[in-house]
């Protein structure tokens, strides 16, 4: 096994294990669907004013069709808003 910088798994002696996934991930929206962005943005938006029966069923409806990109950008847009 291959150790990665900075990855918390494979952090050799004397390295700093970082927390996983906590950095900034740019996701971009080259290759998402626009109905895909559209759920992410509503998810954000329900997210925004505490609406949680909408957040599930938006989530429930991104679930079905999201891919790693998708999931990466509606991370991007959640931390966005903080």
């Amino acid at each position: 096994m291959t150790a990665v910088p900075g990855s918390p798994v494979c952090a050799g002696p004397g390295e700093a294990a970082g927390p996983a996934g906590l950095g900034p991930a740019p996701a971009g929206t080259d290759g998402i669907d626009p109905s895909v962005r559209e759920t992410v943005e509503e998810i954000v938006r329900a997210a925004h004013e505490g609406d949680d029966a909408a957040i599930r069923v938006l989530l429930a409806d991104l679930a079905a069709v999201a891919d790693t990109a998708a999931l990466l950008y509606l991370r991007e847009r959640l931390y966005a808003t903080q």
